[in-house]
């Protein structure tokens, strides 16, 4: 029976396949010249990524505030980006529109969209401070909590992230702009592009929890 105290997993489960659905419509067709919009590209993402969070908090938390949501869905909207940009390719090869193949298909670099990520994920929303974390308090003189300096360093991995992405992205980039993403990324181009952060990661946390 769905009871109130689990109204919330059902209507985020819900929502996921909803969006997974509409992700459909993100697939251009050759065949009958179906082209998506970018602002139809941006809705999907943002509810698709959103909804994959907001579920898994549920599932985990079992109640979620309003404020929390909201978190996720901004943090979910960053991941889910994360994700269109290191499927560039195969999405390129599957005729599946992000706002990255989209970008590209207009004759545009991906210097704006990545550049624009990257400034989501440092925007202030990205470290909301939550007065209800039930955590142990890391800073006694600013309150932080253990959560709240995890959920800061999720974010710093994903720049990781981004930057690992790009940098197998180079001749999508402009020359100036790949240039500086090198130099500013704290390890070098030349070593994360071969690297592989996140699989080595996930072996990781696999090894320790499976």
């Amino acid at each position: 029976k769905r009871d109130e105290k689990n109204r919330g997993v059902y209507m985020s489960l819900a929502t996921i396949h909803e969006s997974q659905m509409k992700s459909i419509l993100q697939h251009a067709n050759i065949e009958d010249g179906y082209q998506p919009t970018m602002t139809l590209i941006e809705q999907i993402s943002a509810e698709k990524g959103g909804a994959s969070l907001i579920a898994a908090a549920f599932l985990i938390e079992g109640q979620l505030t309003r404020a929390k949501m909201a978190y996720l869905e901004y943090l979910g909207f960053a991941f889910q980006l994360l994700d269109d940009l290191q499927d560039f390719h195969e999405d390129m090869k599957n005729n599946h529109r992000t706002i990255f193949t989209q970008t590209f298909l207009d004759g545009k670099t991906l210097d704006e969209p990545t550049g624009r990520l990257i400034q989501y994920c440092y925007s202030s929303p990205a470290f909301k401070i939550f007065p209800d974390d039930q955590h142990t308090i890391s800073d006694s003189k600013n309150q932080y909590t253990l959560a709240h300096y995890v959920r800061i360093s999720m974010m710093m991995f994903a720049i990781i992230l981004i930057l690992e992405a790009a940098s197998q992205l180079k001749k999508y980039y402009s020359k100036q702009f790949y240039q500086d993403l090198s130099t500013l990324s704290p390890i070098p181009f030349d070593q994360l592009k071969t690297i592989s952060v996140e699989e080595k990661i996930w072996a990781i946390v696999q090894n320790q929890w499976f």
